[in-house]
């Protein structure tokens, strides 16, 4: 059988082989940028993983991006995403106000 360029790979494949985290959105859903990113994600270590969480969610980079922040929480609450009180901890345990 010979290499085909332009055939399509099946998302079952890969989506079987790597672990799953809940309420991670479905690989289906994402631009490829975000597979490459997600895909990247999960096949670090767990302890890998949050590590670089932790890197990401530093207060100094929690107040720089702190419009985009509420403004995709206010978006996920208004559509039914999160609850009212899912969305007050979630700016408590970020620290924005």
């Amino acid at each position: 059988m010979k290499w085909n360029p332009f055939k399509k790979n099946d998302m079952a494949d890969t989506e079987g082989k790597l672990p799953t985290i809940p309420g991670m959105p479905d690989m289906k859903d994402m631009n490829m940028f975000q597979r490459f990113a997600m895909r990247r994600l999960m096949k670090m270590s767990p302890a890998e993983r949050e590590k670089m969480m932790k890197k990401a969610m530093t207060p100094k980079n929690i107040e720089k991006n702190k419009g985009e922040i509420i403004a995709s929480l206010e978006a996920m609450r208004k559509a039914g995403q999160i609850s009212d009180d899912q969305y007050r901890l979630t700016k408590a345990k970020l620290g924005l106000k």
